[in-house]
């Protein structure tokens, strides 16, 4: 088992080796040792028949043969500059355990074929790396679209980026090349989907919330009730006045004078057992327990539910998270949306393989003021 590698799996590897095989005649003729010394030798015998037979037509064949590769040469860089390539995502948006098509595009305008081409596709998850560069060589058809269509799974929560970096094309009698570096990537997010559970969060109970609330500012203490209301939709229920509500005989709330400051700050850990570490759970267990594996993606789907509980629950908070170059990164979360851009965010940052790593060094740094929600 390899959490590295999300593009790794039985539909590309088959497609990968299908590209090979076709590509495997049209790489037997690049060799530019069996081109030049097929030319040599060709041009070597057209040149002794015109010395011997001293005929027109021997003297136009070498005219020909020393033309020809300066022809075949700027054809295939004329084609070659005018290339337009695209890849993407196909469709753009996809969910854990889902799958999609990486589609690269190579699209040939001119009046001109490409004997032989070659497209360099590197693809890679964020957060666990991913595959070497692969090389695939096809014919390029004139005046079309030339299209390799890959299946793709994704098992894990993250970014994942497919890149061009490369483009190489031969000429007609494979004598020389051109080629040149690319740089042409498109990339997929894969969010949580879990939903904020059903049952409380306790640290909304447990930090003063029981007793007071402050209704102006999100996440305060006072010990001051200065008001009292009939409930309306949207209150917390945090804020009912049970005594008063058992009396009355109906929902009764609670305004609070705001005296100190309790804010929340969700603190994700980026924290993923290495491979050999995961592997070694895994034999010990038997192979019957990989949730080493998924170390990461649980702590993604608590951090984002527990995310969403403060906010159903009215509170603006922090959200957080370590960076191994020494910073965290800090994000302010009103809506659902920035949520959304934090976990974007988290996702270009290195995981790392030292449990609780940014507890530690997040306590260490006296950066615990408020209510800490650590996730990891």
């Amino acid at each position: 088992m390899d959490f590295r590698a999300s593009y790794d799996n039985r539909d590309i590897r088959r497609e990968m080796r299908k590209r090979k095989k076709a590509g495997k005649l049209l790489n037997a003729t690049t060799s530019f040792f069996n081109a030049w010394f097929s030319y040599i030798c060709i041009f070597i015998t057209a040149l002794l028949f015109a010395i011997f037979y001293l005929h027109t037509f021997f003297y136009f064949l070498l005219a020909l043969l020393l033309c020809l590769p300066v022809i075949s040469y700027n054809l295939t860089a004329y084609v070659f500059k005018k290339l337009k390539l695209s890849i993407l995502f196909s469709p753009g948006a996809c969910g854990r355990g889902g799958k999609c098509e990486l589609k690269v595009n190579i699209n040939n305008p001119t009046f001109l074929p490409v004997s032989c081409f070659e497209i360099t596709v590197r693809s890679e998850s964020l957060f666990y790396g991913g595959q070497s560069p692969v090389t695939h060589s096809l014919q390029l058809k004139a005046h079309d679209d030339n299209a390799l269509c890959f299946p793709v799974s994704f098992d894990k929560y993250g970014v994942y980026q497919a890149e061009i970096t490369g483009i190489k094309a031969f000429d007609y009698l494979h004598l020389f090349s051109v080629k040149r570096d690319v740089g042409l990537n498109t990339t997929l997010t894969v969010m949580p989907e879990t939903e904020p559970k059903d049952t409380q969060l306790d640290v909304l109970e447990t930090e003063g919330f029981d007793e007071f609330t402050d209704n102006d500012r999100r996440g305060s203490h006072s010990s001051n009730v200065t008001d009292i209301c009939e409930y309306i939709p949207g209150d917390r229920l945090s804020r009912i006045h049970w005594k008063l509500t058992e009396k009355l005989d109906k929902l009764i709330v609670k305004e609070n004078e705001a005296t100190s400051s309790n804010e929340f700050t969700v603190l994700l850990e980026l924290y993923q057992p290495s491979r050999e570490e995961c592997s070694k759970a895994y034999i010990e267990s038997g192979g019957t327990d990989d949730s080493s594996y998924h170390t990461l993606d649980r702590a993604l789907e608590e951090a984002w539910s527990v995310s969403l509980m403060l906010l159903e629950a009215g509170e603006q908070f922090n959200f957080t998270f370590y960076n191994t170059a020494g910073d965290f990164s800090y994000s302010r979360i009103a809506c659902r949306d920035d949520l959304v851009d934090a976990f974007n965010r988290a996702y270009y940052t290195p995981c790392y393989d030292t449990k609780d790593l940014a507890l530690s060094v997040y306590n260490a740094a006296g950066l615990n003021k408020g209510t800490l929600i650590h996730v990891g």
